[in-house]
């Protein structure tokens, strides 16, 4: 079984302050317009596995969709 993450003291002081400079809302809008630009126009092949980057980038955009306010997980 794999073991839980442990966050250590330096990086919870890291999203705290990435979460007090960077506003989740917009971050989470800028990467999904970037994404779904950069799918647009390159349509003819990926040089990574398309399958693992959705499912990284779904995650990460329903966290920020929490830290945004947003209270829950879809």
């Amino acid at each position: 079984m794999a073991t839980k993450p442990q966050l250590s003291e330096r990086l919870m002081e890291e999203v705290v302050y990435f979460m007090e400079n960077t506003p989740p809302v917009r971050l989470n809008m800028n990467l999904r317009h970037l994404f779904m630009n950069y799918l647009m126009f390159c349509q003819d092949g990926h040089g990574f596995d398309l399958d693992d980057l959705l499912w990284d980038l779904s995650n990460l955009m329903q966290l920020l969709d929490i830290a945004g306010g947003r209270n829950k997980r879809k």
